[in-house]
């Protein structure tokens, strides 16, 4: 999750009129809520995770794939995934330094197997198989900025549970975060961090992380935010920006097997790297469509028992550098 804020405080001499007191009030609140909006909106222009809601959709091109079970080779073939995600954010509560907000998540995904070649006996015909698998997430965030040695720190938690079923949460995960802002000025921002996962799948639960953004000449700007993502975007004109860089996406889905020596409770999760170009274009005020395309690589296939650890997996998947193309649709704060 990627977290940034922009302050603006603003002072006023107030008349000693209890009326004039109560205008000036009213005034600046409507002042500070005006320009808090301004600030919000640009930052959420630059940084699609700050958008009030999101629909977007990735295709891949056929990728082969290499299937393995407890390390035996199973079958090789043609892999082709087309996934949805939604995503809806949502403020509940502020006061003072603090918030609350609310996210929620669906996601779809459709995997497509070909030109299958089996490498054990009796196994099922997958030739044309197609798995269909759709999860829904909740996320709950409560969020401090405050100051530190004079400078801005962020102080984040938050609760996230993932399911396939109407009855049940499936992964249950706890996030906390502290950025603490090494620099920021209207053309540089500098900031680290430390991310704190609580997560039975999870290997690593505290990551490091460095944000960096710089605006350059000719409108063009650099995004750095290590380990995920790596960004150089370009304003064609007030509505148009084009983007260049790589990141890193994930997926999760939950299986349900019946077969002998296998768990019968199955997260299957991956991990990639997106490399290419991309646009957006705002339009009707508070709309962005997204248009990108490039290289996918896949760095992670697994799949292992449900609240184990990742690296217990029981299958794994090889898969080759394939294309991908992804647009989008999403909505700036509005709420």
């Amino acid at each position: 999750m990627k977290i940034y804020n922009n302050y603006i405080l603003l002072f006023f001499i107030l008349t000693n009129s209890a009326f004039a007191q109560s205008q000036a009030d009213a005034y600046r609140k409507r002042m500070m809520d005006s320009i808090k909006n301004v600030y919000l909106i640009e930052a959420a222009i630059r940084n699609p995770a700050l958008r009030q809601a999101s629909i977007t959709t990735d295709v891949t091109s056929g990728s082969n794939i290499e299937n393995f079970v407890h390390g035996n080779k199973i079958f090789d073939g043609t892999m082709q995934v087309l996934r949805t995600s939604a995503l809806f954010n949502v403020p509940v509560h502020q006061w003072g330094k603090n918030s609350i907000s609310a996210t929620f998540s669906a996601f779809q995904q459709r995997f497509h197997l070909s030109n299958i070649t089996p490498y054990q006996p009796n196994l099922p015909d997958l030739e044309g198989k197609v798995f269909n698998k759709f999860t829904v997430g909740f996320t709950g965030t409560f969020l401090r900025v405050d100051s530190l040695f004079g400078h801005q720190v962020v102080y984040s938690a938050s609760i996230s549970g993932v399911t396939s079923r109407a009855s049940s949460i499936q992964k249950l995960s706890y996030l906390g975060a502290v950025i603490f802002s090494l620099k920021q000025t209207p053309k540089v921002r500098t900031s680290v961090g430390l991310f704190i996962n609580i997560d039975p799948s999870i290997n690593v639960p505290v990551v490091p992380f460095f944000t960096y953004w710089r605006k350059l000449n000719n409108d063009l700007e650099l995004n750095v935010n290590l380990p995920q993502q790596l960004t150089l975007r370009k304003g064609i004109s007030p509505k148009l920006w084009a983007t260049l860089g790589t990141s890193l996406s994930g997926s999760i889905a939950f299986f349900r097997h019946n077969q002998p020596g296998i768990p019968q409770d199955g997260n299957f999760s991956t991990i990639d790297l997106k490399t290419g170009p991309g646009i957006e274009y705002r339009f009707a005020k508070k709309f962005i469509f997204g248009l990108n395309a490039g290289f996918l690589t896949n760095l992670q296939s697994r799949e292992f028992e449900v609240n184990s650890k990742a690296n217990d997996y029981f299958l794994r998947n090889k898969v080759n550098p394939s294309f991908f193309g992804s647009f989008s649709v999403s909505v700036l704060p509005f709420l």
